[in-house]
């Protein structure tokens, strides 16, 4: 099953690579939030092709769901282009995202960066791979020898918090990076480039791919608190493990 899903993605993944260096039709979803044609060709493409082979699970995608409270199984979330606005100014940071849900849990997770031809991909019990070959997350045991990866929300209502949390990560880590698109930095961590990363406000679709890989590769995903993730929050961090406890800690410190 894995790979039927990996199949289709990859053919999705010329959809997007082929318009990375072409001229884009752009359109904003919010002040900051943008959409291109490429988004919603690569997500109808997922959408028909993924249903054939799940075809009584409910699909939704980022760019044609409908509001609304979303399944907690038999679901497959789909993120066509994550990191639009790298793909829109041609920063090579961008991905397809799929994840499928049974059981409130991710069985199935794959995420491919077309620009780089990376395909990462995961199934429940079976490890983690980037193109075929298996990864793991870091064995950093300590933030100031760690490189972390954040992201920013498009509302701004809570910046004060994420500028305090920011300044404690650059004074207490080796560094922090943002790529400006959650499902490469998941799998960044589960491949050990990335030590944690830690976000606010996602959706459903900007993980649900990538929570996977991390915890096939041996990482822990939780809540800000430290709870178990499990697609119920908009909220995560993501280790290896080994940081996890440091971390926390530093959160509940700014609190």
């Amino acid at each position: 099953m894995l790979k039927q899903i990996s199949d289709v993605v990859l053919k999705a993944g010329s959809i997007v690579s082929s318009g990375f260096h072409s001229a884009k039709t752009i359109k904003h979803k919010g002040e900051v939030d943008l959409v291109t044609e490429y988004d919603i060709r690569t997500e109808n493409f997922l959408k028909e092709k993924l249903q054939k082979i799940f075809p009584s699970f409910t699909i939704i995608g980022e760019e044609t769901h409908a509001e609304g409270k979303y399944p907690s199984e038999n679901v497959i979330f789909i993120d066509p282009i994550d990191g639009t606005t790298n793909f829109v100014h041609g920063v090579p940071f961008v991905a397809l995202s799929v994840g499928v849900i049974t059981d409130t849990e991710t069985k199935y997770g794959v995420v491919y960066n077309p620009v780089l031809d990376e395909l990462y991909s995961a199934e429940t019990g079976k490890g983690s791979f980037c193109n075929g070959l298996p990864i793991k997350v870091s064995e950093t045991s300590s933030l100031i020898n760690s490189l972390i990866s954040t992201g920013f929300p498009y509302k701004k209502d809570n910046l004060p918090y994420l500028m305090k949390v920011l300044e404690e990560v650059l004074k207490t880590s080796r560094g922090i990076r943002r790529a400006g698109a959650a499902s490469l930095d998941l799998c960044y961590t589960a491949r050990g480039i990335y030590d944690l990363y830690y976000e606010t406000r996602l959706q459903p679709w900007d993980m649900a791919g990538g929570l996977i890989i991390v915890r096939e590769a041996g990482g822990i995903v939780t809540k800000l608190d430290g709870r178990y993730h499990d697609m119920d929050s908009d909220s995560l961090i993501a280790s290896n493990g080994l940081l996890h406890r440091e971390f926390l800690n530093l959160l509940n410190e700014i609190r």
